[in-house]
C-alpha cells in the first residue's frame, strides 16, 4: 500500500509537470502534435565517463572511531587504560596509505521524454568492503528528468542534508560528523518557484548509510518501518549568496518483534508459563531541522551549516535513541530519540593555489526521557560524549588535471560518564591530530 502511494506520487508529479506550459508564448501556442513529435524523435543517449584516481596518505596521533578502513574519521577514541593504569591503549599512532577511494561515473544524457530532458547518473568507488579485500561499491545511481521548473530525481544519490552545503576539505569524510554525510535511495522533487527561489521534498530509504540500534547500524529499522524519511527545504539563491531551511522526519521500528511471558497449555493440559513470541509495531520517531548559507565573491567562500538533530546516526553524525519503558504484558517498547545541536563554518581562498580553515562544534543534548537503563540506548560512537570540536587548515594545489592538497584535523571530544538520559557530563578532553596529504589526477 504504502509502495502503491510513492509510485502515484512520482506519477502525478511527472503528470503535473509534463502538462505544465513551458516557458515563453511559442510553447503555448505550439500545436500538441508538433511538441508530440519532438518528443517522439529518438535521439542518442549520450554518455560520458568522469572520474579520478585518487591516493591518501594519513597520519593519525590516537585510535579514532572511523570506516572505510580507517580513512572515514570521525572522532578520537576515549581514554583505555590497561590493568595498572600505567598506560592508556588507545594512545597509539596509525599511518593509513590507500587508494581505493578512487572514483569512476558515467553520466548519461537522452532525449526528451514527457517534454522533460532525461539524464542519468551511475557512479561508483572501491570502499566496499569484503572480507579479503575492497570491493567496487555504488555511490549513485539514478535517473532525471527536469521540466522548466520542476526536476524528478529517483534513485540513489546524495541526502538533501548533505548535499544543500557542504564544506570544502579534502578528508573523505567531509567534515562528518558536524556536516551531515549519507547518500540514499529516494524520490526527489525541486520546484523553481521563481526570483531565485526553489523548494525540495523527498521520500528516502536507508542504504547503505543507516541508523544504530539493538541490532547494531543496519536499513532493517528503516525496512521494517515501511514509512520513507521525508524531507522539505527552501532556499534561494542570489548572485553571491545562497541561504536555506530544511526539515527533516524520520521515523524507524527499531524491533519486529518480542517476548512475552505467557500461560501456555502444553501436552496433556498441563500449563506453563513459557515466553512467547509477539509481533511489535513500536517506533521512535526524530525531527531534525537546519539553516545554512554559503557566501561567494570572487576566490573567497565563506559557508556554514546549524543544526538541530534527533536520532541523526545514519547521516554519520554521533547520535542514536534509546528505549525509555517496557510493557511486560505486550512486549511493547518507548522509545526518545537522543538530540543534538550542531554547527561548522568553513572559509576558503584561492582557485589554484587554495587555503581554507574548517571549525565544526557538536554538543550532546541527551534525550528527554530518562532512558531504562545504559544498556538500552545506543548512538553512533561512543554513548559518553558531551561535546566534540575540530579546526582543520587546508592547503590545496591544483594543475591541469593534477590536485595536491595538505589538511590537518585537531578533533577533541568531551568524554564523561555514561548518563542514564544519554546526556554525559565532560570529565576530560581527549583530541587526535591527523595530518592527511592527497594526490587526485582528475578525468
Amino acid at each position: 500500500m504504502r509502495t502503491s502511494l510513492l509510485t502515484a506520487l512520482l506519477l502525478a508529479t511527472c503528470a503535473v509537470a509534463a502538462a505544465a506550459p513551458q516557458n515563453g508564448s511559442a510553447s503555448m501556442t505550439e500545436p500538441s502534435s508538433t511538441a508530440a513529435a519532438q518528443d517522439d524523435v529518438e535521439k542518442p543517449v549520450r554518455v560520458k565517463l568522469y572520474g579520478f584516481v585518487r591516493n591518501y596518505i594519513c597520519y593519525d596521533s590516537r585510535r579514532c572511531y572511523s570506516t572505510m578502513g580507517e580513512m572515514f574519521n570521525i572522532m578520537p577514541m576515549d581514554e583505555a587504560w590497561n590493568e595498572d593504569h600505567t598506560q592508556d591503549l588507545n594512545a597509539v599512532h596509525e599511518l593509513t596509505f590507500v587508494s581505493f577511494t578512487s572514483r569512476v561515473g558515467i553520466d548519461l544524457a537522452g532525449p526528451r521524454i514527457w517534454k522533460a530532458a532525461s539524464s542519468g547518473r551511475i557512479e561508483a568507488d572501491f570502499c566496499g568492503f569484503g572480507s579479503n579485500n575492497t570491493m567496487l561499491r555504488i555511490r549513485q545511481a539514478y535517473v532525471r528528468l527536469a521540466w522548466d521548473r520542476i526536476t524528478v530525481t529517483c534513485g540513489q544519490t546524495w541526502h538533501p542534508m548533505s548535499i544543500q552545503v557542504m564544506p570544502s576539505v579534502s578528508g573523505l569524510a567531509s567534515g562528518s560528523p558536524f556536516s551531515p554525510f549519507n547518500r540514499s535511495p529516494q524520490l526527489n522533487a525541486n520546484f523553481d518557484l521563481g526570483r531565485g527561489w526553489d523548494a525540495t521534498a523527498a521520500a528516502l530509504y536507508q542504504f547503505p548509510n543507516a541508523s544504530t540500534g539493538p541490532d547494531g547500524i543496519t536499513c532493517d529499522y528503516s525496512r521494517w518501518s515501511g514509512y520513507p524519511e521525508i524531507y522539505l527545504g527552501l532556499k534561494h539563491v542570489g548572485e553571491n549568496l545562497t541561504a536555506g531551511l530544511g526539515a527533516d522526519l524520520l521515523s524507524i521500528m527499531p524491533r519486529r518483534s518480542g517476548t512475552v511471558l505467557r500461560e501456555v497449555a502444553g501436552d496433556g493440559g498441563v500449563v506453563s508459563t513459557e515466553e512467547v513470541t509477539v509481533r511489535l509495531d513500536d517506533r521512535v520517531t526524530g525531527i531534525s531541522a537546519e539553516a545554512f548559507a554559503d557566501y561567494r565573491c570572487g576566490k573567497f567562500n565563506l559557508k556554514g551549516k546549524a543544526i538541530y538533530g534527533e536520532n541523526t546516526a545514519h547521516l554519520t553524525m554521533v547520535s542514536g535513541f534509546g528505549a525509555t519503558a517496557y510493557d511486560p504484558v505486550t512486549g511493547s517498547y518507548d522509545y526518545a530519540p537522543i538530540r543534538s545541536l550542531t554547527a561548522w563554518i568553513n572559509a576558503t581562498y584561492g582557485t589554484r593555489y587554495r587555503i581554507g580553515l574548517m571549525g565544526g562544534f557538536t554538543q550532546n543534548l541527551g534525550a528527554a526521557h530518562d532512558f531504562i537503563s545504559t544498556d538500552d540506548f545506543w548512538m553512533r560512537g561512543a554513548k559518553n560524549v558531551d561535546y566534540i570540536y575540530r579546526i582543520s587548515p587546508s592547503f590545496t594545489y591544483t594543475v591541469k588535471n593534477l590536485t595536491l592538497a595538505l589538511e590537518t584535523d585537531y578533533t577533541v571530544v568531551g568524554y564523561g560518564d555514561v548518563a542514564i538520559n544519554g546526556r554525559s557530563r565532560a570529565l576530560r578532553n581527549v583530541g587526535n591530530v591527523r595530518v592527511c596529504t592527497m594526490i587526485k589526477y582528475s578525468f
